[in-house]
């Protein structure tokens, strides 16, 4: 199982983490070509006002770097992972008539799931560490940034990676309730454009603000998280005082969190559901 899972994408995750790097990179090589406060100063007003009082910190030389974990190629790579693996667990066995011989190995059906699920893991954790290399790597070579520490990313990497356990979790959930691998990777994608659009609502809509904590693309902020590391918050918790803790903490626990849940979710339904004939 643990071979068949690998075999089944490593080619993907090599040219995925190859891409990263290179992207990486190139990225930061680029934006030091940028000036980024004549870029600052023809943003329309919506814009400003959604990056609130801290819009000076973007511009930055940190700023500017950490905008690599939110470009569009990144969440190509590390998004098109996810939905692909996670939606390969069960769905794609089925629609193959590949999972009624796997279930017929004298394993536990709890590891067919585990198998694919864990490699896919690893390959999340393999992608955000593939991102923060090829940040580094620019980092290391472009004379401009040299002022800047990879270290200061590696909360960023790690809010990279817990986004992408969340979107790989709620993605197997989908996987595990259907047979048709296109109609669970529609449905997550579905999900994954809707959170995004709901946050972007709350991030440009001053009084929408509350929107942004309504889906899990508000925990996803490795520009924050680059830009205010050692800042903390405060938990409330009335006559019991509250909880303090880094902020980075926060963001990366209620990604991972909230990921559990669904991997468990979908392991229970796998366990326990029928496996129907391929059509």
């Amino acid at each position: 199982l643990w071979q068949r899972a690998v075999s089944r994408c490593w080619r993907q995750l090599v040219v995925s983490a190859v891409v990263a790097v290179l992207f990486g990179w190139a990225f930061v090589w680029l934006t030091s070509m940028f000036k980024w406060a004549a870029i600052l100063q023809a943003m329309p007003d919506f814009l400003l006002k959604g990056l609130g009082e801290d819009v000076g910190l973007y511009v930055t030389k940190a700023g500017q770097v950490s905008f690599l974990f939110h470009h569009p190629i990144i969440q190509l790579i590390c998004f098109g992972w996810a939905i692909a693996r996670g939606s390969d667990v069960v769905a794609g066995e089925i629609a193959r008539g590949t999972m009624e011989h796997l279930l017929a190995l004298p394993v536990r059906r709890i590891m067919v799931f585990l198998a694919p699920s864990l490699v896919a893991v690893a390959g999340a954790a393999v992608l955000a560490a593939s991102t923060w290399a090829g940040l580094s790597l620019g980092l290391l070579t472009v004379p401009w940034f040299e002022d800047l520490s990879p270290a200061r990313f590696l909360a960023s990497a790690v809010n990279l990676f817990a986004m992408i356990f969340c979107v790989l979790a709620f993605t197997t959930l989908f996987s595990a309730m259907d047979h048709d691998r296109w109609r669970a990777i529609w449905r997550a994608t579905g999900l994954f454009l809707f959170s995004r659009i709901v946050f972007t609502v709350g991030f440009l809509w001053p009084a929408g603000w509350w929107l942004k904590c309504c889906v899990f693309h508000g925990a996803f902020q490795p520009q924050t998280l680059a830009l205010k590391a050692g800042e903390a918050w405060t938990l409330p918790l009335g006559s019991l005082g509250g909880i303090t803790w880094p902020i980075a903490v926060w963001f990366n626990l209620v990604l991972l969190v909230l990921g559990l849940a669904f991997y468990v979710a979908a392991a229970v339904i796998f366990v326990k559901r029928d496996i129907p004939i391929p059509r």
